[in-house]
């Protein structure tokens, strides 16, 4: 088992309270119990008496993710690198699958206004995977366990029904639009090479 806040490191105990699996730095030791930090901020706030609690990690243990890195694997990486650099493998692949799609979308589109559309998307998905990258790396050094997922995202694009629809309409645009781009490309090979052949009968049947 891997700790759920340090994915990369294993389990050495659980939590009394969540059941969760923790590496040793995340375990804080209340009386002789084991618990993660929000679990004991979670008791802290609902207003039970707060039991003595004995801290047997440094305050710097939590700040793993480094900054420096962090902003070279998000500025200089393609999108979803940052998220694999703290360990939230599920959520990196899913942006740097959308990074891709969107590029062989821009490369598919058969007309201008399409290519214009899909080449704003780069940039919007570039900085919003930045921007939650640094916000997750605030919460991971502040000892909140980050789940890896993208949970959060498919609930905010069903929520959206409007904006969905519509970025599926303008797949499904491009989609067609490259089907039949194919097909009318095959046409003007087909066509000059049926001209030929019917010339060649022409003249055969002439000769007869």
């Amino acid at each position: 088992m891997q700790c759920i806040a340090h994915p990369t490191r294993p389990a050495a105990n659980t939590c009394n309270h969540c059941g969760h699996w923790l590496c040793d730095e995340c375990c804080v030791d209340v009386q002789g119990r084991l618990m993660c930090r929000p679990c004991l901020s979670e008791l802290a706030n609902s207003g039970d008496s707060a039991p003595r609690v004995v801290d047997r990690t440094p305050a710097s243990a939590y700040k793993r993710v480094n900054w420096g890195l962090l902003f070279l694997f998000s500025c200089f990486f393609p999108p979803g690198a940052n998220y694999m650099y703290m360990g939230l493998i599920k959520r990196g692949l899913a942006a740097m699958c959308g990074f891709f799609l969107i590029i062989y979308m821009l490369a598919a589109a058969p007309i201008w206004p399409l290519r214009l559309l899909f080449s704003f998307g780069i940039p919007v998905l570039w900085l919003t995977c930045i921007f939650d990258g640094f916000n997750i790396r605030h919460r991971i050094n502040a000892g909140e366990a980050v789940p890896d997922g993208v949970s959060d995202i498919i609930n905010s694009i069903l929520r959206n029904k409007t904006l969905t629809l519509a970025i599926l309409a303008v797949i499904a645009i491009t989609f067609v639009g490259r089907i039949f781009g194919f097909v009318f490309g095959l046409l003007s090979m087909a066509i000059p090479i049926l001209a030929i052949l019917f010339g060649l009968y022409v003249l055969l049947r002439r000769k007869k």
